[in-house]
């Protein structure tokens, strides 16, 4: 029981540490180098930074799926309606915060790409949470 309660907050704060994580990569100063590395390569037209956009809010549908696994409540009512609140939230926020740090710059793409990504997670999230339901 204790085991279960312990294993159960670690991966709450894994959600609130890749969520950390996330913010502090926003706003942080990455270095021209990277920057120019991430804008300049493309994949089937698309700019690197935009997949690596998706991919980095993609991972919470990995910590959701994880929870399940661990039996994680992750809220005591509306569980899928907050943790997508908190997603989507997140995923336009960090980029609108760029606005204002002096040294980031905002990018609409970018805020689409982030989106995009909290779009698949959602979809991830949803289906995980209907397949938990069923074999409960």
């Amino acid at each position: 029981m204790i085991q279960e309660k312990m294993m159960a907050n670690g991966t709450r704060w894994l959600f609130w540490g890749w969520l950390i994580v996330v913010l502090v990569l926003n706003v942080v100063p990455l270095g021209n180098e990277t920057n120019r590395s991430l804008s300049g390569n493309k994949i089937f037209q698309f700019r690197m930074d935009y997949v690596v956009h998706s991919l980095t809010f993609l991972v919470f549908a990995w910590i959701w799926v994880l929870g399940k696994i661990k039996d994680v409540c992750w809220f005591e009512s509306y569980e899928v309606l907050k943790f997508g609140g908190i997603i989507f939230v997140s995923a336009m926020g960090i980029e609108l915060l760029q606005i204002f740090v002096p040294y980031r710059t905002f990018n609409p793409m970018d805020m689409m790409a982030n989106i995009f990504g909290a779009i698949l997670t959602m979809l991830c999230v949803f289906v995980s949470h209907r397949l938990h339901r069923l074999h409960r």
